[in-house]
């Protein structure tokens, strides 16, 4: 027979759900990194840095974006914080459908817990990777470039990975050992079976 949903897996993959979908909305976020008011000559321009793309914002509303397609010429953090980023967002899909389907195995339900965790763990990563990488060149005195601080879509990311590691667990920990799965103790005899027992002895 097998074993029905518990609160614990529940709640675990309705964790692992809303992570996923942060997870989803955080890839085509355009503000990973921004460096907003930089003052030039003709207006203030807000620049923002996605994963895909670097954006400029000028004072009347205007935004103008470049694509980052070059796989050369990029930022090692980038690069690997997309892949980190696409990695967690595929891993999480599976994780919550092997945790949540009704009717499935305590094996595949830790299986899918486990798949929630690592795309838990990986997206941390992913902002991780990106927020210490654009706060070094920040504070790099020798850094020319434009200097980012870390975005909402990092924080997002985060938040997501966060909820999507919690969730993993709490499936894998309630999947492994539900509620109530504990041997229940012997039946109570009766002073009045004792007395025949004895009787035979």
């Amino acid at each position: 027979m097998t074993p029905a949903l518990g609160w614990g897996v529940t709640l675990g993959v309705a964790l692992g759900a809303v992570g996923w979908g942060l997870l989803v909305a955080s890839l085509p976020h355009s503000v990973w990194g921004m460096a907003g008011g930089q003052a030039t000559a003709v207006a203030t321009v807000a620049i923002t840095r996605g994963l895909w793309n670097d954006c400029a914002t000028d004072a009347s509303g205007v935004t103008s974006c470049v694509p980052l397609v070059s796989l050369i010429t990029l930022p090692g953090y980038l690069q690997g914080s997309r892949a980190l980023a696409v990695l967690a967002t595929l891993l999480a899909v599976p994780g919550v459908v092997l945790g949540g389907v009704p009717g499935a195995r305590r094996s595949a339900r830790a299986a899918g817990g486990a798949l929630l965790l690592l795309a838990g763990l990986l997206s941390l990563a992913a902002a991780a990777w990106f927020a210490v990488a654009i706060s070094h060149e920040f504070f790099d005195p020798q850094h020319t470039g434009v200097r980012f601080e870390p975005g909402p879509g990092v924080l997002q990311a985060g938040g997501g990975g966060a909820m999507a590691a919690v969730g993993g667990a709490l499936v894998m920990a309630f999947a492994r050992n539900p509620p109530g799965s504990r041997s229940s103790p012997p039946p109570a005899t009766s002073l009045g079976d004792k007395y025949v027992r004895n009787a035979y002895v």
